[in-house]
Formats: C-alpha cells, sequence, structure tokens
C-alpha cells in the first residue's frame, strides 16, 4: 500500500470515527430517557425513544461503509449521505415532537442534548469530502438534474381539502413526516414509489405532495417530468424533500415546477411553514382560478343573452373590442326597423292568453333568427311589435342596405309563420314595416339601477309613424333609407303623407325587392278585382289614434280584390288614414292606401283586421 492510500485511509477512519461519536451521545441519552418513568410508562413517549435509537443504530451500521469508499466513490459517498440524512431526519423529527409532548425537565434536557448531537453529526457529515468538489461531473444522481428541461409551465387545480401526498421509499422517514403533518391537522396520504405516487395523484388529486427525489424505480425528477406533462397533476403543486444538499439540483427543481425543496434532515417548524406557504399560495391561485372560471361564465351567459338579440359576429366583436360597446350616449347615423303584426288587438281579443303568447313566439322566433341573419340588433319587443337598429352598437358601410334586405326577408318570412299558425291551429297573421334612417343618440337609457342599451331621437319617432302607415305585407321607407341605399332597389307606389307631429309632409317609397348580393322580391298583390253587382253603400269614420274621430264619410263600393276594396267617394279622403267601416254585419277597420290615377275621388281601401266572419260577408255580399 502506497504512503497516499495509507494517508487516505486513515482520513476515512478518523471520518468515521468523528460521525459515530455523536451517535454513541445520541445512543447513550436514548437509553438515559427509556430509564425515566415518565417516557418508559407512557407508551407513545416510549415508541418515539425507540424510533430516534433505531435510527440512531441503523446510522452506526451505515459509517461502517466509509472504510471501503475511494477517492472515485463519488455516487457511493453521495447515496451514503442521501441514506444518513433520512436517518437524522427521523432523529430530529421525534425529538422535536418528544419535546412537545413531555413535560418532564429531566428528560426534556436529554431530549435537547440529542438534538443538539443530532446538529454535531451533521455539520460533520456536510463536511466530509473525498477531496473532489466537482462531485456532479462523476456523480450520476447530480447529473440527473442536467438532463432534465428547462422552463417547465405551471398551473393549479380547484382548491378542494388540506391533504398532502407523502412520496418516499424509506418506511422511516416516510412515517416520520406523516406522523408530523398529522399533528398539523392535514390528512395524509402516503406513497412508497413515483409510480405510485403519479396513481395516487390522478385518484385522490392531493393539494400539495411531498417528493423525494432519489428512489429506487422512478427518481423524483422522472416523477416531476411526467407531472409536468399531464394537464391535471401539473396543477397541484410539488415540494421536494431530499437528503442531496445541491444549490444547483434545488435550482433545477424549482425550475422543473417544484414548489420548494427542503433538505433532509427537515425541522417540524420549518416544514410547517414551508407546507403552509405553498397551500396559501395554492388558495390564491386558485380564488384566481375561481375569478377566471366565473369571468368565463359570465362572458358565456352574455353570449348567450345577447346571442337572442345580435348575430355571432356582432357578439364575438363586442367581446373581443373594449371600445365595441361604449355606453353613456353616442350620436350615430342608424337605419331603424319598425315592424307590427296588423290587427293585432283584435285578434288578441280572440285568442286565450296562452294561445296568443304561442303565436307571439312563432312571430318572434321566426323574425329574430332573420334579423339575426342580417345582422340587425333587436332593440326590444313591445307587445307584438319589433324595434330593430342597423347601425349601433356596431356599424358597417352597408347598413341601410341590410336593413333593406332584412325588410323584404321578414316579410317572406311570414309565409312560415302562417305555416307554424296553421298547424297550432292559430289565425293566420300579416305584418308592416316601416324604415328610416338618420342621426340618433344611442347608448344606455335609464338610471343606476336598471338601464338597457338603445336608441332616442326624432328618427326613431319618425320610424314609428311611417310603420303606422304601413298595411299586411308592405314596407315603407323614408326618402333618407331610399337616398342611403347602395343595393338597388325595387320600388312600387309612392305617397306622400303628413305624419302626426313631423311638420312637413313626408314622400313614402313602398319597397318591393332589393337586388344583388341579396336577390329578395316579394310576391306582387294579385289585381284580380271583383266587380261590385249591386250598389254597396258603407259608412267611414276617420281615427285619431286609436279613437274614431267626429269626420265621417258616406263610400260606395266598386269592386273588391282580397282585402282590398276600390270605392269612390264623394268627397276627398286623406291618404294613409286609418278609418272604421260601418255597414256590415261585423265590426271592420281599414286603411286609405292608394288614390286611383286620373279618376277623382276614387281609392283603396285595404283592411286592416279580418276575421272569417268579415270575409263571409263580404262574399256574401259580392255573390248577391
Amino acid at each position: 500500500m502506497s504512503n497516499r492510500d495509507r494517508i487516505f485511509k486513515a482520513y476515512l477512519d478518523d471520518q468515521r470515527q468523528s460521525l459515530q461519536a455523536p451517535l454513541a451521545s445520541v445512543l447513550a441519552f436514548t437509553e438515559a430517557l427509556l430509564e425515566l418513568a415518565t417516557v418508559s410508562q407512557t407508551g407513545g413517549l416510549k415508541a418515539d425513544v425507540n424510533k430516534i435509537a433505531t435510527a440512531a443504530a441503523t446510522m452506526a451500521e451505515m459509517l461502517a461503509t466509509i472504510s471501503g469508499l475511494s477517492k472515485d466513490s463519488q455516487t457511493e459517498l453521495s447515496r451514503l449521505r442521501h441514506d444518513l440524512r433520512n436517518a437524522i431526519g427521523l432523529i430530529d423529527g421525534y425529538s422535536d415532537m418528544l419535546l412537545e409532548d413531555c413535560d418532564d425537565e429531566e428528560a426534556c434536557e436529554y431530549i435537547r442534548q440529542i438534538l443538539h448531537q443530532s446538529r454535531l453529526f451533521q455539520g460533520r457529515l456536510e463536511q466530509f469530502t473525498l477531496g473532489d468538489d466537482d462531485k456532479s461531473a462523476s456523480d450520476p444522481i447530480a447529473a440527473i438534474f442536467k438532463s432534465f428541461k428547462r422552463g417547465i409551465i405551471r398551473d393549479d387545480r380547484e382548491h378542494m381539502a388540506a391533504s398532502i401526498l407523502v412520496v418516499d421509499d424509506n418506511d422511516s422517514t416516510r412515517d416520520l413526516l406523516a406522523h408530523q403533518l398529522q399533528r398539523q391537522n392535514f390528512m395524509v396520504i402516503e406513497a412508497a414509489s413515483g409510480e405510485r405516487c403519479l396513481e395516487i395523484m390522478r385518484s385522490a388529486e392531493p393539494d400539495l405532495v411531498l417528493l423525494d427525489l432519489v428512489m429506487p424505480d422512478m427518481n423524483g425528477y422522472e416523477v416531476l417530468q411526467v407531472i409536468r406533462n399531464d394537464e391535471a397533476l401539473r396543477r397541484i403543486p410539488v415540494v421536494v424533500v431530499s437528503g442531496m444538499q445541491d444549490e444547483e439540483g434545488a435550482v433545477r427543481c424549482i425550475d422543473a415546477g417544484a414548489s420548494d425543496y427542503l433538505l433532509k434532515p427537515v425541522n417540524g417548524t420549518l416544514l410547517r411553514a414551508r407546507i403552509g406557504a405553498s397551500l396559501e399560495a395554492k388558495r390564491w391561485r386558485d380564488r384566481e382560478r375561481e375569478y377566471l372560471a366565473e369571468l368565463e361564465k359570465s362572458q358565456r351567459f352574455i353570449r348567450k343573452i345577447f346571442g337572442r338579440y345580435l348575430s355571432d359576429e356582432i357578439v364575438q366583436r363586442l367581446l373581443d373590442d373594449n371600445d365595441g360597446l361604449q355606453l353613456g350616449g353616442e350620436l350615430r347615423q342608424v337605419t331603424i326597423l319598425m315592424a307590427d303584426i296588423r290587427g293585432f288587438s283584435a285578434l288578441s281579443q280572440q285568442l286565450g292568453p296562452e294561445q296568443c303568447v304561442k303565436l307571439l313566439n312563432n312571430y318572434f322566433g321566426a323574425m329574430t333568427e332573420v334579423i339575426q341573419r342580417f345582422r340587425g340588433t333587436v332593440d326590444e319587443f313591445v307587445g307584438d311589435g319589433i324595434l330593430v337598429i342597423f347601425g349601433a352598437p356596431l356599424s358597417d358601410q352597408d347598413d341601410c342596405d341590410r336593413a333593406l334586405a332584412c325588410a323584404v326577408a321578414m316579410q317572406l318570412a311570414i309565409q312560415d309563420v302562417n305555416k307554424l299558425n296553421r298547424a297550432d291551429n292559430l289565425p293566420e297573421i300579416t305584418m308592416g314595416i316601416g324604415l328610416n334612417t338618420g342621426d340618433v343618440v344611442a347608448g344606455n337609457v335609464g338610471s343606476e339601477l336598471r338601464s338597457k342599451y338603445g336608441v332616442v331621437g326624432h328618427n326613431v319617432n319618425l320610424t314609428g309613424r311611417i310603420e303606422s302607415c304601413t298595411v299586411g305585407g308592405q314596407i315603407l321607407a323614408s326618402p333618407a333609407t331610399v337616398a342611403a341605399a347602395s343595393v338597388q332597389v325595387l320600388s312600387g307606389d309612392k305617397v306622400t303623407v303628413s305624419l302626426k307631429g313631423m311638420g312637413d309632409a313626408v314622400a313614402l317609397t313602398e319597397i318591393l325587392g332589393v337586388g344583388m348580393p341579396y336577390d329578395l322580391v316579394l310576391s306582387p298583390p294579385l289585381d284580380d278585382w271583383q266587380l261590385s253587382k249591386n250598389k254597396m253603400c258603407l259608412q267611414l269614420t276617420l281615427m285619431a289614434g286609436k279613437q274614431t274621430a267626429s269626420k265621417q264619410y258616406a263610400v260606395d263600393v266598386e269592386a273588391r280584390s282580397g282585402d282590398r276594396l276600390r270605392i269612390r267617394s264623394a268627397e276627398p279622403l286623406p291618404m294613409l288614414v286609418d278609418v272604421s267601416i260601418d255597414g256590415f254585419v261585423v265590426a271592420c277597420y281599414a286603411k286609405v292606401t292608394a288614390q286611383s290615377a286620373g279618376t277623382e275621388f276614387e281609392y283603396v281601401l285595404t283592411l286592416t283586421s279580418t276575421s272569417s266572419d268579415l270575409q263571409s260577408a263580404l262574399q256574401s255580399a259580392f255573390d248577391e
């Protein structure tokens, strides 16, 4: 044996004896404790002291392997340190618990001496090297750190309960940690291997994992890698508890997704503090996730509610664009569409409440679908009326064109509504639509307690007046709407009418269709007039709003075509005025919708409320 070898062997013997000395003291103090009646007669205290003695004896056996080390035994020394730290952790852990549970001062002094010898042992263990500081170059355990990828993204799962999974292949270390945690009122789950750890994490979903690094089947770094790649597992915080005092390894563990890194032996107070900090951070992350979940829930609710009124495209733009919906009122140019069922008041008197609601639902359902298709905003449903805006809250260059096309499509869709009504044994309906384009104030209307998005202004009122001039199946548009349209418009009759509260007379245009890209055309009314064979005299009374006025007109009926009557009056009649008709066996209402060209005082009345009794009376009168 060379002098260098003899010197190295002597160094190892000296280190072994230096480490054995505090262990011998620990064993001596445990024997003294077991002789005390306070300890020997208390089952729990005696069991903990015996565990300390067992751990010290096990460590003394481990130290015997030091004599067989060589200068190249970096791996063996690293594993020895790891195993000794596990064992010394048992001594510290059970000693701390004994100090908490024992009231005998003499016994507590022995325990404090044990802790002092434990710290002395740990200090000497950390100073013990083989003369090569570059451990990572030859230690395959430390090399695991280098093979692990950096930059791992972490997440959290929803907090359920304070449960902790302890993962360690050393039964004694695992039992100690479990004991310490249970004393802190945590629910503890144990796993003896990396594979079992992953199984329990998937099934039990603990709040936190205490993970050992050096395990036989699957080391802690490999477990971290699996957790990192699993969306469900990566939300669970992991605290690494290791006997490897390696700063680079600790940094890489944190970088790999571990929440913290604790070195064995773990002080009970430090363990409590680190776990508390990790769980508190997790609670804040859970609150953040709950808040984000509520935001997502609110967004789904907004999408669902606004989806009843707006197209999917507009809803998405409102959610994506912070400036897409400016509340508080702003001046906008919009095209307003107002639709209303003709003669609904009379219909509602004939139907029961359930039937009335069913009829409205058939109508609103079909109309809303059409409105969304043309990206209109349903401002509100008022009774049987619909107010639709094109140009608010979002505006486009084709707002007016889409409004015109939507109006024609809505009139065409009435056929589908009536098909549903017939299937539900409900009466068929007709609808009038008014269109107008102009400036309005768009924004929140109401109070701080309750408000809604809407439009107000003169042009809204004007649209309502225009709609009141329509009959079933008709669309009337203001001059501003016709002028703003860039799409080709198929127009019918034009009529100039004085509208209540609107000042000068307004020239209204009947819309029969729109050109490409919409290509929608209404079917023209049948022009098959049936001449009256006998003289039929009727009395017309002008309507002022919903009430009759005093002015009456005597007229003669000359011909009939469906719901239209061609009449001759002794004096001029105002255009688009509503009238009540006396002379039939049932009540009847109509509107003056046209004046025959080149014929003085000859007009067309269009019935605005009709019934099977009225149709029968008309048919009988003309048949006679």
